[in-house]
């Protein structure tokens, strides 16, 4: 006699194996997006599991890398961090063609910014006007017990001020010389010339480009 038995839906997944089966799904569909229809056919998990973890179908893709479908009202601010994400991964101003060919690098089509802003050339001037339009830090006057331990800014650098200082620097590592223009496996780092553990702020005139392997070297020798 066959024994019976039921099968459980596993709880508390992690989000890495989710990641991981919308890659699978996709690329037994050799495509760079998947639908929800297409996961609940082919997906381990239920297409109800990933939006309770991710809220949003499109959010999901994201996670796992892939191209999300037919975003309507795409923020500016999204369009911009893409753009540079695409230059500081080139090590290079990028042509409107290689939005298309980046290698999975653009997640958004040269045709998304010509229907945003006319053309190409009107989204990169409105890309310039949008990272140099951030607020600046003022010093203001403390005494000199304030300034050792009041900071006036955190230890984060936001996307806008990495792509100001990568694209200040041509997008070369300013201690070697390394850029993606050169090796396309050249990482780079917006790093504090004064270390931001030692007073150093987040600003533009204290950071500069290092590549990864210059940034952990300099960070084992200073403590940063």
């Amino acid at each position: 006699m066959t024994e019976f038995r039921v099968q459980l839906r596993r709880r508390s997944i992690p989000e890495e194996d989710l990641i991981e089966d919308l890659k699978r799904v996709a690329n037994e569909l050799s495509k760079n997006t998947v639908t929800a229809s297409e996961y609940a056919s082919r997906g381990q998990f239920g297409v109800n599991t990933l939006l309770r973890r991710f809220k949003q179908w499109n959010l999901a893709l994201q996670a796992a890398g892939l191209a999300a479908p037919n975003r309507q009202h795409i923020p500016d601010a999204e369009l911009f961090e893409n753009i540079a994400n695409v230059w500081t991964g080139l090590g290079r101003q990028p042509l409107g063609r290689e939005l298309d060919k980046t290698d999975g690098l653009s997640k958004f089509s040269l045709g998304t910014y010509e229907s945003r802003f006319g053309s190409w050339n009107k989204a990169l001037l409105g890309f310039a006007e949008f990272i140099s339009s951030g607020k600046t830090v003022t010093p203001t006057t403390k005494t000199r017990q304030e300034a050792i331990t009041q900071k006036r800014t955190g230890r984060k650098v936001n996307w806008r001020l990495r792509a100001q200082v990568l694209i200040r620097d041509n997008c070369i590592c300013q201690m070697c010389g390394a850029s993606p223009a050169k090796d396309p496996s050249v990482v780079l780092h917006a790093d504090h010339v004064k270390p931001w553990s030692k007073g150093g702020e987040t600003v533009i005139d204290n950071l500069r480009t290092l590549c990864l392997k210059c940034n952990v070297g300099k960070s084992d020798m200073h403590d940063e």
